[in-house]
């Protein structure tokens, strides 16, 4: 059973860059921009201090800060994680100045929209709008956050996709694959030659042929879903604490279910958690 991350990876992988970013930017919101410059990547990583990571989220020209998830299940309950990721963002964005908070002068924040990539086999939808008030007990507009949600799917969104090359190429790879994978290819066949498809029809080219063996690596990171529920369950992640987080790795590593290069490949952790899972106890 394939790991629902991996995409997840490869999406925020190659789509991440200030130049994608931009791209994407501008297919979203009918702009113009040039200067990638203007991106400032803010994305929260999770450290020992808070568990919070979200896919990609970033500043245009300090006016505008975008969030932007990968997802292959829907989840209704988007508005209510990305409330918390903002929140996170503009607690960090107001940390050089957080005394301000309770000055007279008002405080400038970049205007937060919130957007999700779906990519999973639910063909019925082409956009759809989420809203933190649909989840409301009672009918309430006092606070509301809209999400955007595209589905990547063959025939859906073509005409962002004809404007923005990043998502055209990499919906081109995740359907190919998953379209392998419906034919009853093997996950390291259809990764591979998913690989090929895309290099010989120049799809996200220079990115593979640079980064083969860790495409490959990332489609590699999957274990069995029930042993990985109860490994963290045991080393107390359900709790949420950060070294529950860094024991049920160490676990699953030293256990033989996931390599070093598999939890780095998989983007799932920071450089300073990868380091303490691999320091022998």
């Amino acid at each position: 059973m394939t790991n629902k991350k991996i995409r997840d990876t490869l999406f925020c992988k190659y789509v991440g860059t200030e130049q994608h970013l931009l791209a994407i930017a501008n297919a979203i919101r009918g702009t113009h921009h040039t200067d990638a410059s203007g991106i400032q990547i803010n994305t929260l990583k999770g450290s020992f201090y808070s568990n919070l990571k979200n896919d990609i989220s970033f500043v245009l020209d300090t006016l505008i800060m975008m969030l932007i998830e990968h997802q292959t299940t829907l989840n209704p309950n988007m508005p209510l994680r990305l409330l918390g990721y903002v929140d996170e963002l503009f607690r960090l964005y107001m940390e050089p100045e957080k005394r301000k908070i309770y000055s007279t002068e008002l405080i400038q924040l970049p205007a937060p929209e919130f957007y999700v990539f779906y990519d999973g086999d639910d063909t019925s939808f082409e956009r759809k709008t989420l809203r933190l008030s649909d989840a409301f007990k009672a009918p309430s507009h006092k606070l509301e956050l809209i999400v955007h949600v595209y589905n990547l799917a063959t025939g859906k969104n073509e005409d962002l996709k004809s404007i923005c090359k990043p998502l055209r190429e990499y919906s081109t790879f995740s359907n190919q694959y998953k379209l392998l994978r419906k034919q009853g290819l093997t996950i390291d066949e259809a990764v591979r030659d998913t690989i090929r498809y895309c290099i010989d029809k120049n799809v996200m080219k220079d990115y593979l042929q640079h980064n083969e063996s860790e495409v490959i690596d990332m489609f590699g990171f999957e274990w069995d879903e029930k042993e990985e529920r109860e490994a963290l369950l045991e080393a107390g992640e359900a709790r949420g604490e950060a070294r529950g987080r860094i024991n049920s790795a160490r676990d699953l590593l030293t256990k033989g279910i996931v390599t070093l290069q598999a939890l780095k490949s998989s983007g799932c952790y920071s450089q300073e958690e990868l380091a303490a899972i691999a320091k022998p106890l």
